[in-house]
């Protein structure tokens, strides 16, 4: 599988872009709302390497007690599989957990995505090759 990107979760959307284009990343998708996760979700790149920056949008957001306990900082990598259930449960079958189950991911183009939890490595997302 390759890796589509890395996950940071970060209180400050517009800090965190700031931060990242003056490093030399350009933004690829502007800021996107996801319903299913109440967060704001902007994409930057840098000759290849994706970043998905992931703001909590309310207090209610899933995501917010995950941004208490790592504060500005990457989170997880996401992979591209080619067959997603066959991904994860050979991510299973591999002692990963299942962190939040198959659901659509509006900001990766309506693709499906799996969240899975390996104790040694943390959080991966796994999502779909192609849309649905």
């Amino acid at each position: 599988m390759e890796v589509h990107h890395i996950g940071y979760l970060v209180k400050r959307l517009k800090d965190s872009r700031e931060a990242f284009t003056a490093l030399g990343f350009d933004v690829v998708r502007p800021v996107e709302y996801d319903p299913i996760r109440d967060v704001n979700i902007e994409f930057l790149d840098n000759g290849g390497y994706c970043v998905e920056l992931i703001e909590p949008a309310s207090a209610e957001s899933p995501l917010m007690p995950l941004l208490k306990k790592f504060k500005n900082a990457p989170y997880h990598l996401c992979f591209i599989a080619e067959d997603l259930e066959k991904a994860k449960e050979e991510f299973e079958n591999k002692g990963y957990m299942l962190f939040r189950d198959i659901e659509l991911a509006p900001c990766l183009d309506g693709r499906r995505v799996v969240f899975m939890v390996n104790p040694d490595i943390g959080i991966i997302e796994i999502a779909d090759k192609e849309p649905v």
